[in-house]
């Protein structure tokens, strides 16, 4: 083991800035500073938390490093005026094909079921010494594959069948998202390829910002023949893999439905979480007898038609369904309006309890309250222009400091000359985890 970690910190030290970010990363570390703060940072990683793993990761690194630039100074011995290299996805050759290790796994999303890998993840290699660089990518789609996407075209011209093109960083740990390198540019079979990248600024070496989707390449696509796609990007010292997918896209519309037939949440399963959030605690002086949840999708501020929350969500507030889809699909960011933690597709469930409430409540109710004894009312006028803030916009803005007037003494005074008695009331402030308390004379209400 000593001398696994010698040779490890060997390997370390001759690592770049951009690998010993990625190992940081990947194991939950800051990656920012100097290469020397880096270097230090996983020295000591090695030191306190030394296990094979690790080892490993770091040793596909240091190989993954040395082999490109063996490879680059062998081409620039036999070649003197190389313009690109060439990838060949079958037969892949060993001068000039890219790296296939570390192994990568891309991150899996929602929008778009992998049918058939049509080319696996294979390394960008860089080939000159200046940044722009241009690799290049052959396949042949086999007549099963073309059969998919021609059967699946419709009227107007789109394919819900695509063959795509997906980038993202080579790491050795974990699973990658989708990241263009610099000035990305496709050229399928000599024709542009539309590249949706998104810039903060107009500083040289950026990479595009988030969301980096795939790249369609079907109009170009030939399915007889081979097909040629050169990827042109710059090079700043970061390594990408790119990958070619057959796929099928999926609508917002379409994931509803899927949502609707697979992810709804039965009636006596969301009681029972009901039940657990009103439970009375012995040692707890204070009794909760309704929780109060909003009918308002906090995100469209509309009445909600299909109400739902992750399964890793603690709130019994819920949004819409059909809206937070579509706004994914604009703009993947996949979080939970409520409690602004990761509300990923696989874990959303409809919840059916409040699904029944919405179909016999009245149009005009907004807001409705959870008993105790496992029943529920509909909140009245009256509570609703009382002078508590509004729950649309708690429910919206979880962040902001919410106040509500707390009575937790009402008494009259000692003397009762002069006809009314004085009364007597306290303000407390509170709001725990963003929630909002309510407690008055004999019962507590609280909105969630």
């Amino acid at each position: 083991m000593a001398s696994q970690l010698l040779e490890a910190k060997v390997m370390v030290e001759s690592l770049r800035v951009a690998e010993l970010q990625s190992l940081l990363s990947a194991m939950g570390k800051d990656k920012k500073g100097l290469k020397k703060d880096l270097v230090q940072r996983v020295t000591e990683l090695l030191h306190n938390n030394f296990h094979p793993e690790l080892f490993s990761a770091i040793q596909e690194l240091y190989d993954h490093r040395h082999y490109t630039a063996k490879a680059n100074s062998r081409r620039s011995q036999v070649i003197t005026m190389l313009t690109a290299v060439e990838v060949v996805a079958n037969h892949p050759k060993k001068s000039c094909g890219p790296v296939h290790k570390p192994e990568v796994h891309m991150i899996k999303l929602p929008f778009y079921q992998t049918l058939e890998t049509i080319v696996a993840p294979v390394s960008l290699v860089p080939t000159f010494s200046t940044r722009p660089q241009t690799n290049y990518i052959t396949f042949c789609l086999t007549t099963k594959q073309s059969a998919q996407i021609k059967n699946r075209q419709t009227k107007a011209g789109v394919t819900s069948v695509q063959v795509v093109l997906r980038i993202c960083y080579t790491e050795s740990i974990g699973v990658e998202d989708d990241q263009y390198p610099p000035n990305i540019a496709v050229l399928v079979n000599g024709h542009d390829c539309p590249v949706q990248a998104h810039y903060s600024s107009n500083k040289k070496g950026l990479e595009p910002c988030h969301p980096c989707r795939p790249i369609n390449l079907t109009p170009f696509v030939k399915q007889i023949t081979e097909n040629r796609v050169a990827i042109s990007w710059e090079n700043i010292g970061k390594f990408y893999s790119v990958a070619v997918y057959l796929v099928k896209v999926f609508s917002s519309a379409d994931l509803h439905a899927q949502l609707q037939k697979n992810g709804v949440q039965s009636v006596e399963c969301c009681k029972q979480k009901v039940c657990e959030k009103l439970r009375c605690n012995p040692e707890n002086e204070i009794t909760t007898t309704g929780l109060q949840v909003s009918l308002i999708c906090p995100l469209a501020k509309t009445r909600m038609s299909t109400p739902c929350r992750a399964q890793t969500c603690a709130h019994l507030q819920c949004f819409d369904a059909a809206f937070y889809l579509q706004m994914n699909e604009r703009k993947p960011s996949w979080t939970c309006p409520v409690c602004h933690k990761p509300a990923l597709f696989d874990t959303l469930q409809i919840d059916g309890l409040l699904s029944g409430i919405l179909q016999c409540a009245d149009e005009a109710v907004k807001e409705i309250e959870y008993l105790s004894n496992g029943s529920w009312r509909a909140v009245g006028k009256e509570k609703e222009c009382s002078k508590t803030t509004d729950l649309s916009s708690l429910s919206h803005k979880n962040s902001s400091v919410v106040r509500d007037v707390v009575d937790l003494t009402q008494c009259s005074s000692d003397s009762d000359d002069g006809g009314e008695a004085m009364q007597r009331e306290q303000i407390v402030w509170t709001h725990v985890k963003n929630e909002r308390v309510r407690f008055s004379k004999g019962n507590v209400h609280v909105k969630l």
